[in-house]
């Protein structure tokens, strides 16, 4: 009787033994999984700050007044306006 007991309590402690094995490599697997997940949004984070950056530049410099101009003097054929003189009568 008393070694019926001892083996079932072996069998048990066994069995749990077993069991908390398989939940240590699940968790294992899954904090590897996230540790790649994690280093794959840092690189794209890095690749979207680049290209954020190189758009706001090519806004700025498609919208530079200097652009806009030769633009305007290019394509639409529109030529700077001489500034007008303005007499001032003094008395």
């Amino acid at each position: 009787m008393i070694k019926k007991q001892i083996l079932l309590n072996l069998s048990g402690l066994a069995i749990f033994i077993f069991l908390l094995s398989i939940e240590k490599i699940k968790l294992s697997w899954e904090i590897r999984t996230l540790h790649n997940n994690y280093e794959n949004l840092r690189i794209e984070n890095e690749n979207l700050r680049d290209l954020n950056l190189k758009l706001t530049t090519q806004f700025h410099i498609e919208n530079s007044p200097a652009k806009i101009e030769m633009i305007a003097k290019d394509s639409l054929g529109m030529k700077k306006k001489k500034p007008k003189k303005i007499i001032l009568n003094e008395k």
